[in-house]
């Protein structure tokens, strides 16, 4: 009899049992089993970051370029940041510590960064539980290729569309010319600020059918003209509407199989990070001339400090809130069904505290959101442990769908509203959803009538 030691499970049981272990040990550490000083909770955050990446990195099937691993790490980024830059003191930008006094070394924020680990290890646990090893790349036939080459041109042709429509409006309004300009346009005409939020979500969309569609035979030119767009949206200061899209195209391509060199993909890591910082005094100051702070950790400091939100839903909880319950899950579901059956009641928007991005805007201020906080809020410490082990799974299901056009689509416009999530509420999920495979269905359809 000949026996086979699969190495593969044993390392993905090992590396449950870590984490799982890792639990026990933060859940004792929150509830005051032992003590855990300020100092220590932080390192030792930074420390199951890494280890979770890792582990991930080791354990998944497809490593650092599935879904589940490049989620993890900008998830991470803009929750942990803030904590491993901390750990290490080498925070050296001043507006950033300025920002942070006010909140960052409150008690709230402590039991925040417990969150913040709970959330870490859940997503861990649940992403190799429902892993498994998948055929990356799937084979083409000329047919395929044809209807690829269509689509590509068609995601392609959007992407420009929105893209050209993006810098009209930006120069018709002056918005273009600083960050500052961009707040104060949006912020006085909220029509182009609903216009811009349509653009967004189409160039991302329209990326998505490129990313996936694309072959190396077809060239390079949509990539080139999104990063045009990219270099003059980050420039502005809209970080966010070029990291999220971006992310979203490394997993299609992940899914094919097109994979980066790690040390090319480190530098720019390092480039986008110092970049970042960069563009982050710009939206400080305004312009471009206060002079360039070369360190990338700060970057990473601020957009870390989604942390913010975890700490003011328990906040709201110390002050008597009560949980949720699933509720802000939930109220973006029905109000959607209020609009066609009348006997449910559809609360206006701004009245609405189930959606989330209303009552923190309202309470805190324009401090964005966090699917840590949402957790929290609606079911408490343990909801976030089941929450993040349930989207760990999810987005381990996801890597584990074979590869093929329609799949990788449907998945890439799903994945794009749960990346936006990262520093959002769920509220506009479900709609971005449906509307994204709606886009998707349709134009998959117009390649194929094309074809015919």
């Amino acid at each position: 009899m000949h026996f086979t030691l699969d190495t593969e499970l044993i390392k993905k049981i090992v590396g449950i049992w870590v984490l799982a272990m890792g639990s026990v040990f933060v859940f004792a550490g929150y509830i005051d089993v032992f003590e855990t000083p300020r100092a220590e909770l932080e390192s030792f955050t930074t420390f199951t970051w890494l280890l979770v990446s890792i582990i991930l990195a080791n354990t998944l099937p497809k490593g650092i370029w599935s879904i589940c691993y490049i989620y993890f790490i900008v998830f991470g980024i803009f929750h942990g940041g803030l904590i491993l830059v901390n750990s290490v003191n080498l925070i050296t930008d001043h507006d950033t510590l300025y920002q942070i006094s006010f909140w960052f070394n409150s008690n709230q924020t402590e039991n925040a960064i417990h969150m913040i680990n709970i959330a870490f290890l859940g997503f861990g646990i649940g992403a190799m539980v429902f892993s498994k090893a998948v055929k990356t790349e799937h084979n083409v036939s000329p047919r395929d290729e044809e209807y690829n080459r269509r689509l590509y041109h068609i995601g392609g042709g959007i992407l420009v569309v929105f893209i050209v429509l993006f810098f009209l409006v930006a120069f018709a309004t002056g918005a273009i010319y600083s960050y500052g300009a961009y707040l104060r346009v949006v912020d006085s005409n909220p029509l182009v600020g609903i216009m811009f939020t349509y653009i967004y979500v189409f160039i991302s969309l329209a990326l998505v059918l490129v990313a996936v569609a694309h072959d190396k035979a077809f060239g390079y030119l949509y990539f080139a003209f999104f990063a045009v767009w990219a270099l003059f949206a980050f420039k502005l200061g809209l970080r966010g509407e070029v990291m999220f899209p971006s992310a979203v195209t490394a997993c299609m391509l992940g899914r094919k199989g097109r994979v980066m060199n790690g040390f090319l993909l480190l530098a720019m890591i390092v480039v986008f990070l110092v970049a970042a910082g960069i563009v982050k005094n710009a939206r400080v100051s305004g312009t471009y001339d206060g002079g360039a702070d070369f360190n990338p950790l700060n970057a990473v400091a601020e957009m870390g400090s989604s942390l913010r939100a975890v700490q003011e839903v328990i906040t709201w909880r110390e002050k008597g809130d009560d949980l949720l319950l699933g509720a802000s899950y939930w109220a973006p579901i029905e109000r959607q069904f209020a609009l066609f059956i009348p006997q449910l009641d559809r609360v206006k928007a701004e009245d609405d505290d189930r959606l989330l991005n209303v009552k923190v805007i309202k309470v805190a201020g324009p401090i964005g959101f966090s699917p840590v906080a949402e957790a929290y809020v609606n079911f408490g410490e343990k909801g976030v442990l089941i929450i993040f082990f349930l989207f760990g799974g999810l987005m381990a299901k996801l890597d584990n769908m074979s590869s093929s056009t329609k799949t990788d689509i449907l998945i890439g416009v799903a994945l794009a509203p749960l990346f936006i999530m990262i520093r959002n509420s769920f509220a506009h999920v479900p709609v971005q959803i449906i509307f994204g495979c709606a886009f998707a269905m349709f134009f998959m359809f117009l390649a194929h009538k094309r074809k015919e």
